[in-house]
C-alpha cells in the first residue's frame, strides 16, 4: 500500500493539470479496447470491448448510460487458430450501407493471429455475420503481429494497419473491406527501438490535410500483480504525416520509425495506464479521444477498466487532451 501510495503522488506530481480528466460515464462504463461507433440512422452510440470475445454496449448519449448488449459473434470465428472463441482488438467502420468489425484471433503472448471481419446492417448484438479471414495472417516467421486491426480509406483506396510488440506496426492494402489487396506486402509504419518494442494499438484519423496515428505504447496489463515503474504503464501517443502511408514524425521531427511519439494521454490522478484507443468523429463534440483505463478508486484488474473519453483541443495543428 505505501508503494502504491508513493506512485500515485509521483503520477500526481510530474502530471498535475496536465490532462483534463474523462468526461462522464454512467451505466455499465465497464470497456477494454474499445471500438466506437454512432449510427448513421439515429446517433445511438456502440461500443466494442475485448472480453471473452467482442462485448456490444450500446447508449444515446457519450454519457450513458450504457448498456451491456450481449457479443458480436457469440460462436467466435471460422478462422481456424487458438483463440477464435475470445476474439479481440474491435474496430468499426461504416462504407455504403454497412458497417464492418475487424476483429483478432489469437492468444496471449502468440504470434500465430489472423485478423477477420463481420459484417452487420445495424451493430446491434444479433445482427453482425462472420466472413473470416481478411487473409492477413501471422506466425512464429513473421516480422510482426497480425493484431489490433485498423481501417482507413484514403481517396478510393483502403489500408489497414495492425501490429504489436513484434516489430511493431504495419499497414497493407486491401482489395475491399473484406480482403486484403493479392500479393500485397505489409510494411512498417512505426517502430520502437528500446526494450521489447512496446507499441501497439494503431488508430490513424485525417484532420486538415494531416494523417495522424495514434498507438498505445508501455505495459498493457498485470497491473495486479505489480505497478510498472512510473512511465512505464500504458500512454497513448501520436505522430504524423501529410500521407497516410507513411513519413510520421511526432512534434519534435523524429520520426515514428526511430521511436518518435508525442504523448497524448498517460497517467493522471485517479487515470491509471490509458490505452487501446481510438478517436470518433462525434457529430455534436468534433474529434473524440476514447480509450481504457484503470481507475485507481475502483481497482487496477481488467475486469475493472472504465470507459474514458475526451474532446480533442488543437495547436498548430496537433492534438492535446
Amino acid at each position: 500500500m505505501y508503494l502504491y501510495t508513493l506512485i500515485l503522488l509521483f503520477l500526481a506530481s510530474v502530471n498535475v493539470n496536465a490532462y483534463a480528466n474523462p468526461g462522464a460515464c454512467s451505466g455499465d462504463c465497464w470497456t477494454h479496447d474499445p471500438g466506437l461507433y454512432q449510427r448513421k440512422s439515429d446517433g445511438k452510440y456502440f461500443r466494442f470491448a475485448t472480453g471473452g470475445g467482442i462485448h456490444v454496449a450500446s447508449a444515446s448519449s457519450l454519457e450513458g448510460p450504457w448498456t451491456d448488449d450481449g457479443y458480436v459473434l457469440p460462436n467466435g470465428s471460422s478462422i481456424n487458430l487458438n483463440g477464435n472463441t475470445n476474439l479481440w482488438a474491435p474496430d468499426v467502420h461504416y462504407q455504403n450501407g454497412t458497417y464492418y468489425l475487424y476483429y483478432a484471433v489469437s492468444s496471449l503472448g502468440s504470434q500465430n493471429s489472423a485478423i477477420g471481419v463481420a459484417t452487420s446492417k445495424t451493430m446491434e448484438a444479433g445482427s453482425w455475420t462472420d466472413h473470416g479471414s481478411t487473409g492477413i495472417q501471422s506466425t512464429s516467421a513473421s516480422p510482426y503481429n497480425t493484431i489490433d486491426a485498423n481501417w482507413i480509406a484514403v481517396g478510393g483506396t483502403q489500408y489497414l494497419n495492425f501490429g504489436s510488440y513484434w516489430n511493431d506496426l504495419f499497414q497493407v492494402e486491401l482489395a475491399s473491406d473484406l480482403t486484403v489487396k493479392s500479393g500485397a506486402t505489409p510494411y512498417q509504419i512505426a517502430y520502437n527501438a528500446s526494450g521489447i518494442h512496446r507499441q501497439e494499438a494503431a488508430f490513424m484519423f485525417e484532420r486538415n490535410n494531416y494523417f495522424y496515428l495514434t498507438f498505445s505504447g508501455g505495459v498493457a496489463l498485470g497491473y495486479n500483480d505489480t505497478w510498472p515503474a512510473p512511465g512505464d504503464e500504458y500512454h497513448i501517443s501520436v505522430c504524423r504525416s501529410t500521407s497516410a502511408t507513411g513519413g510520421f514524425v511526432d512534434k519534435n521531427g523524429v520520426s515514428c520509425l526511430n521511436s518518435g511519439g508525442t504523448l497524448l494521454l498517460a497517467s493522471h490522478d485517479y487515470v491509471y495506464g490509458p490505452g487501446g484507443q481510438g478517436i470518433l468523429n462525434d457529430a455534436s463534440k468534433g474529434l473524440v479521444l476514447y480509450y481504457h483505463y484503470a481507475d485507481t478508486r475502483i481497482g487496477k484488474a481488467v475486469e475493472d477498466y472504465q470507459f474514458g473519453w475526451n474532446q480533442l483541443t488543437w495547436e498548430n495543428d496537433w492534438p492535446s487532451v
